[in-house]
């Protein structure tokens, strides 16, 4: 896979917009994270759901509306099984932050070879993510597939209330 692979509409509109109605509800359960890495200090805040643990399993009933997403991404990258779904929740902070690089599935504070990471974005707005270095614009249902030996940040944007993306690791 070359550094980065942009799928522009992952998703079919009606199901991209099925899945944005949901995270956008008024019902839908976003939980506090008062650092957006729980293995360092930093003083960022992010709201995440978890959909999906690879040692648990569905961590989340919202999980089985989500879940037909790795069928969609399968045709683009193959793999052979879903390590985590986690969505998360940037709120307009009215200066834009970029939150620590860091690589997302690790053992022994290493990131671990052979795993893919998908960033799916919600919304179009000018935050981001950044990946080695790169700057990679938030877009609504564009997909960023990268190695997860790859460090990446995100971008918090100034331009909306919030941010919202969908981060998938597979194996």
């Amino acid at each position: 896979m070359k550094m980065v692979k942009i799928e522009k509409n992952l998703l079919p509109s009606i199901y991209f917009n099925h899945l944005y109605n949901i995270v956008t509800s008024n019902n839908f359960c976003w939980f506090w994270e008062s650092q957006t890495l729980s293995d360092t200090k930093d003083d960022h805040f992010m709201f995440a759901h978890v959909l999906f643990a690879f040692e648990h399993g569905p961590a989340s009933n919202a999980f089985k509306e989500f879940e037909p997403i790795i069928y969609f991404l399968d045709s683009k990258i193959k793999f052979k099984k879903l390590l985590r779904m986690k969505l998360n929740l940037y709120t307009n902070q009215n200066k834009i932050i970029e939150h620590l690089a860091h690589t997302d599935i690790n053992d022994n504070d290493k990131p671990r070879e052979n795993v893919n990471i998908t960033i799916l974005n919600f919304t179009t707005c000018n935050g981001g993510t950044v990946i080695k270095n790169k700057r990679y614009p938030s877009n609504k249902n564009e997909a960023l597939i990268f190695d997860n030996l790859y460090k990446h940040s995100g971008l918090v944007q100034t331009d909306t209330q919030t941010r919202i993306l969908l981060n998938i690791a597979t194996e």
